[in-house]
């Protein structure tokens, strides 16, 4: 979450504290998020498109992180942003859906510290030229994919 030189300044103060332990924790995600269902790797609002049409049909744009990964990753990727924006508890909403119901809990936890990890990292970066407010969106997902962590840790981190 932090490079060479950051201290943490501006941070939420559980990350700061935790940040070892939540590193530890992230550390095998790619073992469970391993699979061989397509996965888009960048769900959000703006890659979802539903058409005006009588169909109602969903589209996915915008493939350029696509990958092979668990039937649950794209979830858990999504939900942050959908919180971000307004939207329910993510926590509920993972665990109410079919692909959410039979994960294993450890594998969901360690996918989602490095998903905070990554969000908050990435928000913390400059802008990149042309795209001035993606690091504030990416600081939004960071906070809700955080708080969504910390509820599932619960006292386990202090």
């Amino acid at each position: 979450m932090l490079d060479a030189g950051d201290e943490g300044e501006g941070l939420d103060p559980w990350i700061v504290r935790n940040l070892s332990a939540l590193a530890e924790l992230a550390a095998p995600w790619g073992e469970f998020a391993t699979g061989d269902t397509l996965a888009h790797g960048d769900l959000r609002a703006d890659n979802i498109l539903v058409t005006n049409s009588a169909a109602r049909r969903v589209l996915f744009v915008d493939w350029p992180h696509a990958q092979l990964a668990a039937p649950w990753f794209d979830l858990l990727g999504m939900l942050p942003c959908v919180r971000a924006q307004g939207g329910p508890d993510p926590e509920a909403t993972f665990t109410a859906h079919p692909l959410g119901r039979e994960v294993d809990p450890d594998g969901v936890t360690s996918v989602l510290a490095a998903l905070a990890g990554y969000f908050v990292h990435q928000s913390r970066q400059p802008a990149p030229p042309g795209l001035p407010t993606l690091r504030a969106f990416q600081g939004a997902q960071g906070e809700a994919a955080v708080d969504w962590l910390r509820k599932r840790l619960g006292p386990a981190l202090t």
